[in-house]
């Protein structure tokens, strides 16, 4: 279905994208974030000569590769599909040599469930490679580069690069069929603080430019990373239909941030209240682990709600942290809600 003007885009997604009535519409109207996945597989996931330069530069500057050539393998980005929350935006990228690279950015991230997740992926990605003949000595290497807007739990770096490794850190294989890198955002304003803008390299100033939306500050870069992905976002804009689609779930996303922060802080106050009958300290770790609780059981209801179009909040309610955990990682292998029911039901 194609909408034939902005303001009918932003009617419609009020209403149906949302499912929420009293959205105004100039809230659909702010300001698009360079991190929102929508728009991030539009600047590299097309097969136009800009988006390959964007998605080259990236795969060059995180893993070292220099791909001659790159071919997106899902550069479907249907907005009737969009519409109804069944496509999955990471970008698949195979380059001239058969190596497949899965790029992904992560601006809602639950440690727990995410990091499951991209595991699964990554064995995925390299499991595909084999057809019934299994002739494992054909299989070429994957590579995760995962943007997430969140630092990590051990480490401060901006590109984290993983391979199985053993005690005293010596690599599997010289030639090890996986990576998965991760890319902190947060971690950017660091380096910022402590080397100047001017002293960023293009990759540097293009995580900058997803973290904070700044085009202020990059404006004068000489850079033709960041510029090409300034570019792509204006011809975003005028792709009316896909623009509104990832205004709506911008917004939505931020509610769901949100309603996890109030549900976190909310654990923690009642937390609070119950320490005053059995001690202030023991009140606010109490606090602590019912927001973690409450904060993991929205965000799962959304991820859920999502994959299955039904109401999981009363079901979620009823389990315990243990059961929490391990739906989180039968919701990437269950295809209907009741299977998923069921599998837990068969792990208790």
């Amino acid at each position: 279905m194609l909408f034939r003007s902005r303001k009918e885009v932003n009617t419609m997604l009020t209403k149906d994208v949302l499912g929420n009535k009293d959205m105004k519409e100039e809230e659909v109207k702010e300001r698009l974030n360079y991190d929102n996945d929508i728009f991030f597989k539009f600047a590299l996931g097309t097969e136009d000569e800009d988006a390959a330069f964007i998605r080259n530069t990236i795969i060059e500057r995180v893993t070292g590769i220099h791909p001659k050539e790159s071919t997106v393998l899902n550069p479907n980005l249907d907005p009737v599909i969009l519409k109804k929350k069944k496509m999955v935006l990471d970008i698949r990228v195979k380059d001239n040599e058969g190596r497949e690279y899965g790029i992904e950015m992560q601006t809602t991230y639950s440690k727990k469930s995410e990091l499951k997740r991209f595991e699964l992926y990554g064995a995925r990605m390299l499991s595909n490679q084999l057809d019934n003949g299994e002739r494992y000595y054909e299989l070429l290497p994957v590579y995760q580069i995962i943007f997430l807007d969140s630092y990590a739990e051990h480490t401060r770096k901006l590109i984290d690069d993983y391979q199985m490794r053993n005690e005293e850190g010596e690599v599997e294989s010289k030639r090890s069929l996986m990576r998965r890198i991760y890319i902190y955002l947060p971690e950017i304003n660091a380096i910022v603080k402590r080397k100047g803008f001017e002293k960023l390299n293009d990759f540097e100033q293009l995580c900058y430019l997803f973290k904070n939306n700044d085009e202020d500050g990059i404006l004068k870069t000489e850079e033709r990373l960041v510029k090409k992905v300034m570019e792509k976002y204006k011809k975003f804009h005028d792709a009316e239909d896909l623009w509104s689609i990832a205004m709506a779930t911008q917004i939505q996303e931020q509610r769901e941030k949100n309603a996890i922060r109030d549900s976190f802080e909310d654990g923690v106050e009642q937390g609070i209240k119950q320490g005053v009958e059995h001690g202030i300290k023991q009140g606010v770790k109490q606090g602590i682990e019912l927001g973690q609780k409450e904060g993991e059981r929205a965000l799962l209801r959304r991820q859920m709600e999502s994959k299955y179009h039904e109401d999981c909040s009363t079901w979620l309610c009823s389990l315990t942290m243990e059961q929490l955990d391990l739906v989180s990682t039968l919701l990437f292998t269950c295809d209907t809600l009741q299977e998923l029911k069921d599998s837990l039901a068969v792990n208790k």
